[in-house]
């Protein structure tokens, strides 16, 4: 079929549709998809998906509208994905939105991924009237946008004559003073070194090692090295000698 053509108080049921062009001014019900090329009229259609080059109705009610153009006064979609623009005069319902340009009154959306996005007041409005409202807005917001200066707001900064201070600052060496030489008198006053007797050291040795291995050292005033007593290892005995 070229042309489907729904009057004004007719509901018309369909499991599925496709045709090159859609009138609907009455109801359609339509379970599973619509596929058209143009969908047009002011009545009420309702379907599972709807997939067309234009959409302009006064009501749409589908599980996902896939389109270039989309005009209308009511949406609800879960899914809403119009390559070019989309514009809902009175109200948008719809989890996900991506546009090329959106422009509604009012709208209830999850998601919207749009490269430009118009939000008219809610006003009483025809199709057309939507339209032209959207490019007049577009069109002042664009002279605004290239008028106003951009300002940064709320960034911290630092001006540039003292951030080149800083930078001279790090760059600079610090000098570090020279050590405070010691008077001497105050190399006097510290304490010298304790000097180690090794002879001493040698001497508590072989004390400890004797007395671990169960030996006594006795010292013998006034008895010269030559007639010290000395031990024998043959026999394991201490020999003393002729005084």
């Amino acid at each position: 079929m070229k042309t489907v053509y729904i009057p004004k108080g007719e509901t018309v049921h369909y499991e599925s549709l496709v045709t090159e062009r859609l009138v609907v001014h009455g109801h359609l019900h339509v379970t599973y998809g619509i596929k058209a090329k143009a969908i047009s009229g002011k009545g009420v259609i309702n379907a599972g998906t709807i997939e067309a080059d234009t959409v302009c109705m006064d009501d749409v009610e589908a599980a996902s509208v896939i389109c270039k153009r989309l005009l209308a006064k009511r949406v609800q979609a879960p899914e809403v994905f119009a390559s070019e623009s989309a514009a809902v005069s009175c109200f948008l319902s719809a989890a996900y939105v991506e546009t090329g340009k959106l422009t509604v009154a009012i709208s209830e959306i999850d998601v919207v991924e749009a490269q430009e996005v118009v939000n008219l007041k809610p006003k009483k409005r025809s199709l057309f009237g939507t339209l032209l409202a959207s490019v007049l807005r577009s069109f002042w917001t664009a002279l605004t946008v290239q008028n106003a200066k951009p300002e940064v707001m709320d960034a911290e900064f630092t001006p540039v004559q003292e951030k080149a201070e800083e930078a001279a600052q790090e760059e600079t060496p610090v000098e570090q003073p020279a050590p405070a030489q010691e008077t001497p008198a105050e190399a006097a006053a510290e304490p010298e070194m304790e000097v180690v007797d090794e002879e001493l050291n040698r001497i508590i040795g072989l004390f400890k090692l004797s007395r671990d291995q169960g030996y006594t050292l006795k010292l013998i005033p006034g008895t010269p090295e030559e007639n010290a007593p000395v031990f024998d290892f043959g026999t394991e005995r201490i020999v003393q000698r002729a005084a």
